[in-house]
């Protein structure tokens, strides 16, 4: 039940003590929201559902709660919802992002700021969190805004595809100043596979057709968010249909910079790339 202000001496409706009886029991569907939502006064004291395949915020603004006043809010859907603030300021010791299955409050210390207090996410979660899905077109696709709370970042490509014979890579940061470095096994003699100074190089696409869009690469950055250290180390593991043939491609090495991981621009040397990228953030 939304918050209300009594008076002396009114009489509630079977409805209204049906609903503070929920509220009590903190029970009672939540408000249910399929895109984007900017919070308004009479959220305070309800939950909140969201369910997106895509990204989409919440947004907290000024003047519309009070000390004291609460908003639950879950995120059921697969793509990632964001607490944003908006005029109003908001602190947490976690992430404000929400992936599938998560949930948090906001607890308002005052009529411009609030607590988001994020509570545990889904069961079987093994310490990573859906930070972004990604649906990529054109020569190349920026995922940028990268959450900074997580010790290490975990990319996924799924079913890629390239509509010319060129080399597929990532660039963290968008930076072509970095230094790539490390050793490459592959199962088949293929070139454009590892590190150069300009990007990290994850396949060749000769026949990366979208008849034949089921490539696939997994790549780990650790310590992504380190802003001391000078190196970070990744690994990589891509499973392609190049020129006809399978190939698996595993590489380790590191990114040689001190910066922060904060985007990540992937794409192709010639052509468009397309698939779908899954960005997880892990504790």
């Amino acid at each position: 039940m939304a918050k209300q202000t009594f008076t002396t001496g009114q009489v509630l409706t079977a409805a209204q003590m049906t609903s503070l009886q929920q509220t009590a029991m903190l029970g009672g569907a939540a408000s249910a929201k399929t895109a984007s939502y900017t919070l308004v006064a009479a959220d305070a004291g309800t939950a909140i559902s969201m369910s997106n395949a895509s990204a989409t915020t919440i947004t907290v603004n000024t003047a519309l709660f009070a000390a004291g006043d609460t908003v639950q809010i879950t995120n059921l859907g697969v793509g990632v919802c964001t607490i944003t603030a908006g005029t109003a300021t908001v602190n947490t010791s976690a992430s404000l992002a929400l992936a599938q299955y998560e949930s948090g409050t906001l607890d308002f210390t005052s009529t411009s700021a609030a607590i988001f207090i994020k509570g545990a996410g889904g069961a079987g979660g093994g310490g990573m969190t859906l930070l972004s899905t990604t649906t990529l077109s054109g020569a190349s696709t920026t995922i940028s805004s990268i959450d900074q709370t997580y010790n290490n970042l975990f990319f996924l490509g799924i079913n890629l595809s390239t509509s010319n014979a060129a080399g597929c890579w990532i660039k963290p940061n968008g930076a072509s100043n970095c230094d790539y470095c490390g050793t490459v096994q592959v199962t088949t003699t293929r070139s454009n596979f590892g590190f150069n100074a300009s990007q990290l190089y994850f396949g060749l696409s000769e026949d990366m057709s979208a008849s034949n869009a089921n490539n696939n690469v997994a790549i780990s950055i650790f310590n992504y968010a380190s802003t001391t250290a000078n190196q970070k180390p990744l690994s990589m593991v891509s499973r392609l249909i190049t020129g006809g043939a399978k190939t698996t491609v595993t590489a380790g090495g590191g990114i040689d910079t001190a910066s922060a991981i904060s985007s990540i621009q992937v794409g192709t040397n010639s052509g468009n790339l397309t698939g779908t990228v899954l960005l997880y953030g892990v504790k």
